[in-house]
């Protein structure tokens, strides 16, 4: 819980990052669908879950993921340098997918994910090289501006919590909740092409409709007292449908996986069990 020296609770500050956030994607241009024949939902859906294993692999967060497939839905949205051609063959696009993890992991995690054995997870399928020279594609494809464009819903939710002092004693079970929602999203293109706070609202409301201990009554009050702290709309069109689809593809698909975003991190070294090969998104 976020409070000032003197220990009291600080809505404002909690309020202010809000903000920030929100003012920080809004200024960032919004992904679109951007698949082609020749790269589908099923290429990516197989790469999101390749960095699902990798990320288990080493006690990594989760979260991690979601930020790699926002900076690679954000690449391949920009249409700028060698974006277009990413989307034309399954090999480079496999590529762009795995630079976008390793560029995620150094951005958010403790530990960094080294090149080498980055390469040894892909069985030597791509050089280091290759890695370095896409991930500098990328950065000028996204202006340098590669942390704003990953802000996680994640982010989000855990700022809401802290504004409902009343879920205090239930944060971490909301936090897991709305965490194993954020994995299916993370699946599925079509999130990265909204707001991340319309996609972290989403998940919180996923979060408490999960958890029977709290009356559609106490939910109402909640969500009232959220919306006086926020300016914009928690309520819109927009975050409605994104509630909706994700409520539909939640009840359809389980989370493989518990999040490890609360897990001891692991040291990233060659004897960790390692995932798969990604090979079979290039076959």
């Amino acid at each position: 819980m976020m409070t000032t020296s003197d220990g009291i609770y600080d809505e404002a500050c909690i309020t202010e990052r809000i903000n920030t956030m929100r003012m920080r994607e809004e200024n960032t241009p919004r992904c679109h669908i951007y698949f082609t024949q020749e790269v589908d939902s099923r290429c990516r859906k197989l790469m999101v879950d390749w960095c699902f294993a990798v990320v288990d692999a080493f006690a990594l967060s989760r979260e991690t993921v979601g930020v790699a497939m926002s900076i690679l839905d954000r690449y391949l949205s920009s249409g700028k340098g060698k974006s277009c051609y990413a989307l034309t063959c399954t090999q480079a696009f496999q590529r762009t997918a795995i630079t976008s993890l390793f560029m995620a992991i150094k951005i958010h995690e403790p530990a960094v994910l080294g090149l080498k054995l980055l390469v040894k997870l892909c069985r030597g399928v791509y050089r280091e090289r290759d890695i370095i020279a896409t991930e500098n594609e990328i950065l000028f494809a996204l202006d340098w501006r590669v942390y704003a464009s990953s802000t996680s819903p994640m982010e989000y939710v855990r700022h809401f919590v802290q504004l409902l002092p009343e879920c205090a004693d239930a944060a971490d079970v909301i936090l897991e909740n709305a965490a194993r929602r954020m994995d299916v999203a993370t699946s599925d293109v079509y999130f990265s092409t909204h707001w991340a706070s319309s996609v972290g609202v989403a998940c919180l409301a996923g979060a408490l409709d999960d958890m029977y201990m709290i009356s559609p009554l106490d939910s109402e009050a909640l969500w009232k007292k959220l919306s006086n702290f926020l300016d914009f709309d928690i309520a819109s069109n927009e975050i409605r449908q994104v509630e909706k689809r994700l409520n539909a593809e939640s009840s359809s698909c389980v989370s493989p996986m518990p999040s490890r975003a609360s897990l001891p991190r692991s040291s990233l070294n060659s004897g960790c069990e390692q995932p798969s090969s990604p090979g079979s998104v290039a076959q």
